[in-house]
C-alpha cells in the first residue's frame, strides 16, 4: 500500500529545491505613529520557505466580447509545488523566489492566477503562478 506522507516526503526533497517568499496583500490601512497617517499595511506572509517552479502551459478559457463565443488560449504560465502543510494560497498572492537551484530565478516575482489544485490522494500543494516580473540577479 502506498504510504502518502513517505511518497510527500519524497516528494518535498526532490521537487522542492528552491526557497520562495508567498505574500498577500491587505486593504486595510494602518496608522504610521511617527507621522499620524494611514498607511498601506504591509502584506501578510503565507509561506516562506521550500518549494519547486516548473515551466508548464496554461489553458484559458473565456468569452471573447460580452456575447462572444467561448474561446480557449494557451499562455505561458508555471507551476508551483509546495509542501502539504502550507496554508492556501489564494488568487493575486505573490510569490517571489528568495533562493533556486537555477540562479535566473532569483529576485523572479510570481501571481497566482489560480486556486490551489487539489487532489483524494494529495502529496504536494499546486498553484498555477504567471510571470510579475524578471529582476536580474546579482
Amino acid at each position: 500500500m502506498l504510504d502518502p506522507q513517505s511518497i510527500a516526503a519524497f516528494a518535498e526533497r526532490l521537487l522542492m529545491p528552491d526557497t520562495v517568499l508567498v505574500t498577500r496583500s491587505t486593504s486595510e490601512d494602518i496608522l504610521d505613529p511617527s507621522s499620524g497617517d494611514l498607511v498601506p499595511a504591509p502584506p501578510q506572509v503565507i509561506h516562506t520557505g521550500q518549494a519547486g517552479l516548473y515551466r508548464g502551459q496554461e489553458h484559458v478559457r473565456r468569452r471573447s466580447g460580452r456575447e462572444g463565443a467561448w474561446v480557449e488560449e494557451v499562455r505561458a504560465g508555471y507551476r508551483m509545488m509546495l509542501p502539504l502543510g502550507v496554508a492556501e494560497l489564494q488568487e493575486n498572492d505573490t510569490t517571489h523566489v528568495v533562493q533556486a537551484r537555477d540562479k535566473q530565478a532569483v529576485g523572479r516575482t510570481y501571481r497566482v492566477v489560480a486556486m490551489g489544485e487539489v487532489s483524494s490522494f494529495p502529496v504536494v500543494r499546486t498553484v498555477w503562478l504567471e510571470e510579475h516580473n524578471r529582476k536580474v540577479a546579482t
